[in-house]
C-alpha cells in the first residue's frame, strides 16, 4: 500500500509542532498543486516512491520515498535563512512518522541534497524560491 499521503500527514503534524516553521512560514504547508494562499511565504510538498520495492522475507518490504519541500514568498525573503535551517531540522535519521498505516513503519530517513522542479517552477514564477528541503524516507511495509 503506498504510504504517500500519510508520510505527508505526518509531516504536516511535525510542521505544525515545530516551534519556527509555523511563524516563519505563515502561509502554511500545502499538498499537492494548489492556488497560493494569501499569506507569504508558503510551502508546497510533494511525495513520491523512489524506485521499486525491495522485498525481503515473508510479507515484509521495503519502500523508498522522496519527500521534498518547497518555500515561497513574494518579493521579500528576508527570512531564507533560517527558514532553510528550520526546514533542515523538521525530520533526521531518529525521527518516527506517526501517522502511518498500520502495516508500515519508518526505518530511516536522510537529509538528500535540494533540487527544484522547473514544473513547479513555472507555476509559481511570479514568487521568489525561498528555500527547500529533500528528505529519503525508507519504510518497512507489509504485503497483505
Amino acid at each position: 500500500m503506498k504510504q504517500t499521503a500519510w508520510i505527508i500527514a505526518s509531516v504536516k503534524s511535525r510542521w505544525v509542532a515545530n516551534a519556527a516553521l509555523p511563524s516563519l512560514v505563515p502561509g502554511g504547508l500545502l499538498a499537492g498543486f494548489m492556488p497560493s494562499p494569501a499569506a507569504r511565504p508558503f510551502a508546497m510538498i510533494v511525495c513520491n516512491p523512489e524506485g521499486a520495492p525491495e522485498y525481503t522475507t515473508g510479507r515484509l518490504y521495503v519502500q523508498a520515498y522522496s519527500v521534498s519541500i518547497g518555500v515561497w514568498a513574494g518579493e521579500k525573503v528576508g527570512d531564507a535563512g533560517q527558514i532553510q535551517s528550520a526546514l533542515e531540522t523538521l525530520m533526521s535519521a531518529d525521527t518516527k512518522l506517526m501517522l502511518l498505516t498500520g502495516n508500515a513503519w519508518t526505518l530511516h530517513i536522510s537529509l538528500q541534497p535540494g533540487s527544484i522542479d522547473p514544473l513547479i517552477e513555472r507555476m509559481y514564477g511570479k514568487f521568489t524560491f525561498t528555500a527547500s528541503a529533500r528528505w529519503l524516507v525508507q519504510l518497512q511495509e507489509m504485503r497483505f
